[in-house]
């Protein structure tokens, strides 16, 4: 079990509908289910009409009957083809729906929305409202299921350009489906914690949004070096790198399997940045950007890629 309460919540943000059965939650915390519980954002739900057998290996799913006894007691069991009558005890039959209203509604008051939360789609998109971030009044949306197969349908119903920002939960769109910039695209995930209470990092959002180049102006900008816009360049493509990584990792995590951080040349660099690789080259080795030196190391490092919350 991950130590993060919320990591069920994440996992849950792929599935058409959010439920837990009590298995589901076997090896959960009962103090996590009960504080995400009291948060709101698990929420009981219909008992269980169809369960495993645990009376065999046969892993068959067999449906629940209810036998009323004489002491005015409801018992429960299923009918196992080899064993026969199997009981099955009423904890069993618990289920939890997830609601992600309360993780939008805190984010909403962290970063002083203004507006009502309005749900778009149901249960895929919402708008929040709008709030001053970066320096600019921008429109704050959120949504899940930007990987699903009806992803390009669901798009649709989001704004396009450089104002917005989205925060998904889940997977992240695939490239080239959402008309934004990557800076304004946020995982949740990244920035929602639970410490005393759910919590969110403000100063994480305003710097990854602080990255977003601004629109053409008409004032006529200070003149920047060559190898500090150069910098600029490869610290916003290695911010991204890193989030893709970290992104690639939780995904990793939850379906049980490794996620090998694949090797970043500079040269690789220079062409997502549009330089040469002589520039990069001396870019990085004449900055004294600690900033950038840090990110360099951390895009190779597994464990500096999970700690990522710049």
């Amino acid at each position: 079990m991950s130590p993060d309460p919320l990591d069920i919540i994440w996992r849950s943000a792929d599935s058409p509908a959010p439920t837990f059965t009590a298995d589901d939650m076997d090896g959960v915390p009962p103090e996590t289910v009960a504080r995400l519980t009291l948060l709101g954002i698990l929420r009981q739900a219909a008992p269980a009409t169809h369960v495993m057998c645990d009376g065999c290996d046969g892993g068959h799913i067999e449906r629940v009957i209810s036998l009323p006894y004489p002491d005015g007691q409801t018992r429960f069991f299923i009918r196992c083809p080899e064993n026969g009558r199997i009981e099955v005890p009423r904890d069993r039959l618990m289920q939890w729906s997830v609601d992600y209203t309360p993780l939008l509604l805190v984010l909403t008051k962290a970063l002083a929305v203004q507006g009502t939360l309005d749900e778009i789609v149901p249960n895929r998109i919402w708008s929040l409202g709008r709030a001053s971030l970066a320096g600019k009044s921008k429109t704050v949306w959120a949504a899940r299921g930007l990987a699903w197969p009806d992803a390009v349908r669901i798009a649709a119903s989001l704004p396009k350009g450089r104002s917005p920002i989205l925060f998904h939960l889940g997977r992240p769109a695939d490239d080239g489906l959402l008309d934004m910039p990557r800076e304004s695209i946020i995982d949740l995930r990244t920035v929602l914690r639970i410490d005393a209470d759910l919590a969110v990092d403000v100063y994480a959002i305003e710097r990854q949004l602080g990255d977003v180049a601004p629109s053409p102006s008409r004032q006529q900008p200070k003149k920047q070096s060559r190898r500090d816009a150069t910098v600029g360049a490869l610290k916003r493509e290695l911010h991204q790198r890193i989030l893709s990584f970290k992104s690639a990792i939780r995904h990793a995590d939850d379906i049980g399997r490794t996620f090998d951080v694949p090797p970043l040349t500079q040269k690789e660099l220079a062409e997502a940045i549009g330089e040469s690789e002589s520039a990069v080259s001396r870019a990085i080795a004449r900055s004294k950007d600690l900033e950038l030196k840090v990110m360099l190391q951390t895009v190779k490092s597994h464990n500096m890629i999970r700690k990522y919350s710049r």
